[in-house]
């Protein structure tokens, strides 16, 4: 998403071009294959400088799989036959592509019938133009309506889990109110990565570190909270997952943010972490999870951090 460095497209100068051809070649040589867009990332900038580190290293483009999404314009979701056209053929302009190896609808748009939606993927895949079709942001019955009316399975579920949300990990547990990151603020867990194993999608992860925060280990306080018993002390699960990472960080030779990324790896639903950073040491410190192995004991002690509670 920040590839280009800027969102206004405008802006983008040759020190952005270079910054992320350099970015792209560490993703290569730590092994990284997958590559996720969207449309609007960067105002259409992260795509048009993709197509430049594609230019850079000759032969990539049949070595890696290119996902983008589309959607999302003009301050709202639209999911129509006649929008997403328009979508793709301006994004695969950009990229400087003939084909898209996964293309993702970005969000919902209720006032579009699934139906609409399934005859476009399913025409762009019978053209070529798409070899695979995958969501964003879908929640089960969402992706289920759109599957019934596919000619093609959906192969992806983007939508974001990492430590501090756990909503995606088990349908009907109530998910923790205090989580700092949380789109949703808490709530009750949602079936997403239950639905990908029965289905066999695979869930694609964004903002696996929290949006930075699960790779800034600086002292986090425990709040305080007025009760009708008084001040007391809440529990602050962000500093108890800290806490916890840095703890059995060094009994894997490993980073704290590795070991967040290693938990969303250890899962039987084969997430794949989306690694959002453009600093080559920070991508090759993501890859580098990839060969960390949690111990079932560990990974459910940070689920049980994650979570602010022991086992029921």
């Amino acid at each position: 998403m920040g590839l280009s460095g800027t969102w206004n497209p405008d802006e983008v100068s040759t020190q952005h071009e270079q910054r992320a051809i350099a970015a792209f070649e560490a993703a290569l040589e730590a092994g990284i294959t997958f590559f996720d867009h969207a449309d609007i990332y960067g105002g259409g900038s992260c795509e048009s400088v993709f197509k430049k580190c594609l230019e850079a290293v000759p032969g990539s483009r049949e070595k890696i799989t290119i996902a983008t999404k589309g959607s999302i314009g003009g301050g709202q979701f639209n999911a129509s036959y006649e929008y997403l056209d328009g979508a793709l053929r301006r994004s695969m302009e950009r990229l400087g592509v003939d084909y898209v190896d996964i293309y993702q609808i970005h969000r919902p748009d209720p006032l579009t019938h699934p139906r609409e939606t399934a005859k476009f993927l399913n025409d762009v895949v019978r053209s070529g133009k798409v070899r695979h079709v995958g969501v964003s942001n879908y929640f089960p019955e969402q992706l289920r309506a759109l599957q019934t009316y596919l000619d093609v399975p959906i192969v992806s579920n983007q939508f974001e889990i990492h430590l501090l949300r756990l909503d995606p990990v088990y349908e009907g547990w109530q998910v923790p109110q205090t989580s700092v990151y949380t789109q949703g603020g808490g709530g009750i867990g949602d079936g997403l990565l239950d639905q990908c194993m029965a289905l066999d999608i695979t869930p694609l992860a964004y903002s696996p570190l929290a949006g930075g925060k699960l790779a800034r280990f600086d002292d986090v306080k425990a709040e305080k909270s007025g009760g009708e018993n008084g001040a007391k002390e809440t529990k602050n699960i962000e500093a108890d997952v800290k806490a916890k990472l840095r703890e059995l960080a060094p009994k894997y030779d490993a980073t704290p943010s590795q070991i967040a990324i290693a938990w969303l790896l250890k899962h039987p639903s084969g997430i794949v972490p989306l690694v959002g950073s453009a600093n080559p040491d920070h991508i090759r410190e993501g890859a580098g999870a990839a060969k960390i192995e949690l111990s079932r004991d560990d990974w459910y002690e940070l689920w049980k951090a994650g979570w602010g509670r022991n086992m029921p």
